[in-house]
């Protein structure tokens, strides 16, 4: 009985440690310039009730100076299967008026553009992410 309750203990233990480890909030820099910085964190939201939460790619971009700014750039998700975003259309492009120092940081409520889709764990036939790209960066 000690035993059993040694393995479960332990099991729960490991499977806490990945699962935490899996979407921790590691800050992944996608490019920095001498005005602006645009990184992400991989995280989860819940889309659909009573199933596995959506895998999404929060973006964080910080204004480095004491102006305003305007900037748009192109997302690319690169998945095994292909890419979304790499023909540099008007779907993937995204603007954003920051103020002096202003850091966004996107969540689950904010719009899809900053909360970059990554995966869907109920599909079975999810691509598989890869990685995260900034394209034609424009700073003004």
């Amino acid at each position: 009985m000690k035993r059993d309750l040694f393995k479960w203990t332990k099991s729960i233990a490991v499977c806490v440690l990945f699962s935490s480890t899996a979407f921790s909030q590691e800050e992944h820099l996608l490019i920095t310039t001498p005005q602006v910085k645009i990184s992400y964190v991989r995280g989860v939201c819940d889309v659909e009730t009573g199933k596995q939460a959506y895998q999404f790619a929060f973006l964080k971009i910080e204004n480095l100076t004491n102006a305003n700014l305007h900037t748009g750039f192109n997302i690319v998700v690169q998945y095994d299967e292909g890419c979304a975003g790499c023909n540099g259309s008007d779907e993937s492009l995204y603007y954003l008026s920051l103020t002096p120092n202003q850091v966004f940081t996107a969540d689950c409520g904010t719009d899809e553009k900053s909360k970059i889709y990554l995966r869907n764990p109920n599909f079975s036939g999810a691509w598989n992410f890869q990685e995260l790209r900034i394209e034609n960066l424009v700073v003004e």
